[in-house]
C-alpha cells in the first residue's frame, strides 16, 4: 500500500526562494503546495488540510504574523503547526511569532536540512497530539455510554407506596460520580442506601455497579442490618483498589413506624418530626466500608409519625464553599423541612433542591451531590 505524502502549504512571497524550498522538499518527500501570498495559502489551506505550514514572516499584504494568526484563529487549521522562516533570529521576532502562534523558527538561509529538521520534529509532535485527541475523542465516548449505564443504576426520582413517599437527587460533578442511591421493596421492607465511594470516574462507577448488585442480592429480612453492613465491607474489601472505599448509611423501613438503620461513616442524617415540630441530627459514627476486612457495624432504630421527613445525602453537600469561603449547612435543609413541614413533599423537594443549586459553590469545592427525601405517611 502506498504511503501517502504529507502534505505542506509553503508560503513565501519571493518566486525563486518558493521554487528552492518546494523542490528540496518534494525531493525529502513531501507533498508541497506552494503559494506567493498569505491569502492563497489560506484558500488553498481550506480546501485541503495540511499537515503543516512554512510561513515566511516578511510578504507584503498578509505577512507571516497575520498569516499565522488567522491560521491559528480558524478551527479547521488551529492545530496545524507552523514553522515561520524569518529575516534574522532576532529576540523581537521570535516574540512576535510566537505570540503570533508559531510552533518553531528557522532563518531564512539557513541549511534546507536544518528546516527539514524543524519540520520533521514539528510534524512528530502533531502525530502524537493527533493521536492523543483520536484516544481522548474515543475514552469521552466511552464515558458517556458508561454514564448513562450508571444513570440506569439510579432508582427513579420519584416513588409513592402507601407507606411512604421518595424524591431523590443526583448531581454528578464529573461525568461519572462515586455517589449512589437506590431504595427497593424486598420482603415486605423498604430498604433505602445511600453511598458515596471515593474518587471519580469509571473506577468508582464500577464499585457502584457492584454494591447495587450485592445490595439487591444479599438483603434479607432474616439478617440485622449491623451484619449486612459487616459482609457488605468485606465484599467491598475484597473487590475494591485498595485506595478506594466508602461511606454508606443503609435504612430497612419495616411494617409499622420502625426505622431500622446502620452508618458506615456516613454524614449524619435528618429526622424533621411533623408533630413535634423538631429536627432530629442522627449521626452514629462508625467504619469506612472497604478500607479494613471484619470490621464490625452498629444497628440503631427510631420511630416516625406520619407526616414526619427523612433527609439522606452525600457529603458533597456540605463540603460546598462559596466565594465567601462560607460552607453549606444542614442547618439550611432543616430550615426548609420546618418552613415547609405542611407542605406536600414535591414542594418540600423543589424548595431543598432550589436552596442548594443556588449555593454557589467554587469549581474547586465541587463535589458529587445525591439526597435522598422520604414522607412518611
Amino acid at each position: 500500500m502506498e504511503v501517502q505524502k504529507q502534505r505542506i502549504v509553503l508560503i513565501d512571497d519571493s518566486a525563486n526562494d518558493l521554487q528552492v524550498t518546494r523542490r528540496f522538499l518534494e525531493r525529502r518527500g513531501y507533498d508541497v503546495t506552494p503559494a506567493q501570498s498569505g491569502e492563497e495559502g489560506l484558500k488553498l489551506a481550506q480546501q485541503h488540510v495540511p499537515d503543516a505550514f512554512i510561513v515566511d514572516y516578511r510578504m507584503p499584504g498578509l505577512d507571516g504574523f497575520e498569516v499565522t494568526r488567522r491560521i491559528k484563529a480558524d478551527p479547521e487549521l488551529q492545530t496545524i503547526p507552523v514553522l515561520m522562516l524569518t529575516g534574522s533570529d532576532s529576540a523581537e521576532h521570535v516574540v512576535e511569532g510566537l505570540g503570533a502562534g508559531a510552533e518553531d523558527f528557522v532563518t531564512k538561509g539557513s541549511d534546507m536540512e536544518i528546516i527539514v529538521a524543524r519540520l520533521r520534529s514539528l510534524l512528530r509532535m502533531k502525530a502524537y497530539q493527533d493521536q492523543l485527541r483520536r484516544m481522548n475523542s474515543q475514552m469521552t465516548r466511552d464515558l458517556q455510554i458508561a454514564r448513562r449505564v450508571q444513570e440506569a443504576l439510579v432508582p427513579q426520582r420519584a416513588f409513592s407506596s402507601p407507606r411512604l413517599e421518595i424524591r431523590s437527587a443526583y448531581i454528578p460533578s464529573e461525568v461519572l460520580s462515586g455517589d449512589f442511591y437506590d431504595y427497593f421493596v424486598q420482603d415486605d421492607s423498604m430498604y433505602l442506601f445511600v453511598a458515596d465511594v471515593s474518587g471519580h470516574g469509571l473506577p468508582a462507577a464500577i464499585l457502584v455497579s457492584l454494591l447495587k448488585s450485592y445490595i439487591h442480592t444479599e438483603a434479607a429480612n432474616d439478617r440485622s442490618l449491623s451484619d449486612f453492613m459487616a459482609r457488605l465491607n468485606d465484599f467491598l474489601f475484597s473487590v475494591s483498589l485498595p485506595t478506594q472505599f466508602a461511606t454508606a448509611a443503609l435504612f430497612r423501613i419495616n411494617e409499622g413506624r420502625e426505622v431500622v438503620y446502620s452508618n458506615a461513616a456516613h454524614p449524619p442524617f435528618l429526622l424533621h418530626q411533623r408533630e413535634t415540630r423538631r429536627t432530629l441530627v442522627l449521626e452514629q459514627p462508625s467504619n469506612l466500608l472497604g478500607a479494613m476486612p471484619n470490621m464490625l457495624f452498629e444497628e440503631h432504630s427510631v420511630t416516625v409519625s406520619p407526616g414526619d421527613t427523612l433527609f439522606v445525602y452525600t457529603d458533597g453537600l456540605t463540603d460546598r464553599v462559596n466565594r465567601d469561603g462560607d460552607f453549606y449547612s444542614i442547618d439550611r435543609i432543616a430550615a426548609v423541612l420546618e418552613s415547609s413541614r405542611d407542605a406536600d413533599l414535591a414542594t418540600t423537594y423543589d424548595a431543598i433542591y432550589a436552596d442548594v443549586s443556588n449555593f454557589l459553590a467554587t469549581e474547586e469545592f465541587k463535589d458529587d451531590i445525591a439526597f435522598v427525601v422520604t414522607r412518611f405517611h
